[in-house]
C-alpha cells in the first residue's frame, strides 16, 4: 500500500513552480500554516504522502526557526539542492511578505473599527479550528510511531502540561521529552529486529527438519 501511495506522488517541474506553488500557500496561511501546508502540499500538489509530511514536519519543529519556513526549505532542497531552497525560501517571504505589509499598514488606520475587530476575532477561531483539524489528521500516523501508544500518548500529556500549563521553554521541553523518546524507541526497533530473526530462525529450523 505504502509502494502505491509513493508511486502517485507527484514533484515540482522547475524552481519556478517551487517559487510559485509556495507563494500561493503562504497567500492562504492566515494563522494556521500548518494547516494549509499539509493540505497544500499532501492532498493538492501531492508532493507528499502523510507520512513524508510528518516525517519533514518533525524535522523542521526540531530546528530553529519558522516551522513551515523550514519544511518548504527541506523540500526545495530535495528536489533541486540549493537552487530549490532558494526558490521555496524566497517563495515563502516575497510576495506574501509584501502583501502581511500591506495589510499591517491599512490594520493599523482601522483597529480601532468594531467590525475590523470582530472579523479577526472569526478569523482566530476559524485558524484555531484548521490547527486542530491538521492534528487530528496526523494522529492515525503518529499512532504507529515504534514508540507505541501507551508511551506516545504519555509523552503528548507531559509535553502539553510543560509547555501550555507550566509555560516552559522549547528549548528545555525538547530535549527533556525528545531524549528519552528517541532512546526508547530505538530499544523498541532493536527488540522487534530480535524477534524477527528469531522468527526467521524458527522457520528455517521447522523447514529444515
Amino acid at each position: 500500500m505504502n509502494n502505491k501511495a509513493s508511486e502517485q506522488l507527484h514533484y515540482p517541474k522547475s524552481c519556478w513552480e517551487l517559487y510559485w506553488s509556495f507563494s500561493l500557500m503562504a497567500m492562504q496561511a492566515f494563522g494556521g500554516s500548518t494547516a494549509i501546508a499539509q493540505q497544500f502540499l499532501v492532498d493538492q500538489k501531492k508532493w507528499l504522502d502523510q507520512k513524508g509530511f510528518l516525517e519533514l514536519l518533525t524535522v523542521s519543529q526540531v530546528l530553529p526557526g519558522p516551522n513551515i519556513m523550514i519544511l518548504t526549505t527541506i523540500l526545495g532542497d530535495r528536489y533541486f539542492g540549493w537552487r530549490g531552497a532558494l526558490a521555496s525560501f524566497l517563495g515563502m517571504v516575497s510576495i506574501p511578505g509584501t502583501l502581511m505589509l500591506t495589510i499591517y499598514v491599512v490594520y493599523e488606520h482601522y483597529a480601532q473599527n468594531e467590525i475590523v475587530s470582530a472579523a479577526l476575532m472569526g478569523m482566530a477561531a476559524s485558524a484555531a479550528g484548521m490547527v486542530v483539524g491538521a492534528a487530528l489528521r496526523l494522529v492515525p500516523d503518529f499512532m504507529e510511531n515504534p514508540i507505541g501508544k501507551l508511551a506516545w500518548l504519555v509523552l503528548l500529556v507531559i509535553t502539553f502540561v510543560l509547555v501550555a500549563l507550566y509555560k516552559i521553554s522549547m528549548l528545555y521541553v525538547l530535549p527533556l521529552v525528545g531524549i528519552p523518546a528517541i532512546i526508547w524507541a530505538y530499544y523498541r526497533i532493536i527488540r522487534r529486529a530480535g524477534e524477527a530473526l528469531k522468527t526467521i530462525d524458527l522457520s528455517k529450523g521447522e523447514g529444515d527438519k
